[in-house]
């Protein structure tokens, strides 16, 4: 079966679900606590500061190559009232071994970016417009000009 950029698929060692009302649901994992741990702090702040539309629905699959040791996460975002998008990716990438903080820098910056394409904004800053998020310190944080939130602290 063919992936990405014409790549073999790699072996799948996440599943996962956000719900509004459930939040994060695990389905399956291969991979280490901290990825399980980022998934639920991102799911916290899904929960709030959503704008021009309301997510219902976010489904998350990871995949790991073994020749880079890079784990390729992919979800799909649906929005209240439309059905579902299709797997999308970010550009951010991460290790299977990463500490918690990086992998939630990833996971934030691949949903905002499909959240997005489903015409969503989100997160949304106190003042407006977008939040993104950054490491600061070795801590993953969203941004807003000039403020940080912890990612998971919404």
């Amino acid at each position: 079966m063919t992936g990405f950029f014409g790549n073999p698929r790699g072996e799948q060692v996440l599943t996962a679900t956000w719900v509004a009302r459930e939040g994060v649901r695990l389905v399956s994992s291969d991979l280490p606590d901290a990825w399980v741990n980022a998934l639920g702090r991102v799911g916290r702040d899904l929960n709030v500061r959503q704008y021009g539309g309301v997510v219902e629905r976010v489904d998350w699959v990871a995949e790991y190559d073994p020749d880079s040791g890079c784990v390729l996460l992919l979800s799909d975002v649906t929005v209240l009232g439309r059905g579902p998008g299709s797997l999308g990716m970010s550009g951010y990438g991460a290790q299977v071994n990463n500490d918690e903080e990086s992998v939630v820098v990833c996971i934030a910056d691949l949903v905002q970016d499909q959240v997005a394409r489903a015409h969503v904004a989100w997160p949304w800053g106190d003042t407006g417009g977008f939040m993104t998020p950054r490491l600061v310190d070795a801590v993953a944080f969203w941004s807003d000009r000039s403020r940080y939130t912890m990612i998971g602290s919404l």
